[in-house]
């Protein structure tokens, strides 16, 4: 979402920060960020996510994460943080080049489970890191080729549909994914299609549309 995604794309030093409101019905209930940080070796991504509002008085939801990569999008490190009332899961991945190894805690209440091991890294991708890559991807109208590794799997996930389009005068990319087969669990379980609008001009996310455990989610660029 960061850098402009053609062929033979080079990458500049720079940051990014976008912020996105996330509504259900009429309501506006959360809020996320996202950011990236490119430097000449390395890709640094860090997104939260948290319920605003009624929902929040409701449901205290807070998501954090963050990746390292190099600049091919070959994982070295991520980090993820889900709390759901009192159900707390942390997942603390390290990627080489023969191995995936990963961590997974999860606390409920006083108790706690931790699981670790490891699997072979056949050039797989953490979750944050995908994003990057998938920009790429769809700006250049190329096909999806890497894997995306999470809670223990791995997962092929290509994206359809790709159209070009125009909304209120800002030309915008929309494709369509299915991420269903991602275990990611909670609220936040993909349960449909998800419909996408990316921003041709300046490659990030412009809107989308998402299913998840509890009914449709729209999310919507901050000005």
């Amino acid at each position: 979402m960061i850098f402009l995604l053609i062929s033979g794309i080079s990458f500049a030093s720079e940051l990014q920060k976008d912020c996105y409101k996330i509504s259900y019905l009429f309501f506006n209930v959360a809020r996320s960020c996202i950011s990236y940080e490119i430097t000449n070796k390395e890709i640094k991504t860090s997104a939260k996510a948290y319920t605003v509002g009624f929902l929040k008085l409701l449901k205290d939801i807070k998501y954090e994460g963050s990746s390292l990569s190099d600049r091919n999008f070959n994982s070295k490190k991520f980090y993820f943080y889900k709390k759901e009332k009192s159900y707390i899961e942390i997942h603390d991945y390290i990627f080489d080049k023969k191995w995936v190894y990963f961590k997974k805690v999860m606390i409920e209440g006083a108790n706690g489970k931790t699981i670790k091991d490891k699997v072979k890294n056949k050039n797989f991708m953490d979750p944050l890191t995908a994003t990057l890559y998938y920009y790429r991807q769809i700006i250049s109208n190329k096909p999806i080729k890497k894997r995306i590794f999470f809670n223990g799997k791995s997962y092929f996930v290509p994206y359809i549909k790709r159209k070009l389009l125009e909304i209120k005068k800002n030309k915008v990319i929309y494709v369509e994914i299915d991420p269903t087969r991602i275990n990611v669990g909670g609220i936040l379980q993909p349960t449909g299609i998800w419909k996408l609008w990316i921003d041709a001009k300046k490659p990030r996310l412009y809107k989308a549309e998402i299913k998840i455990k509890v009914g449709t989610v729209k999310i919507d660029l901050e000005k």
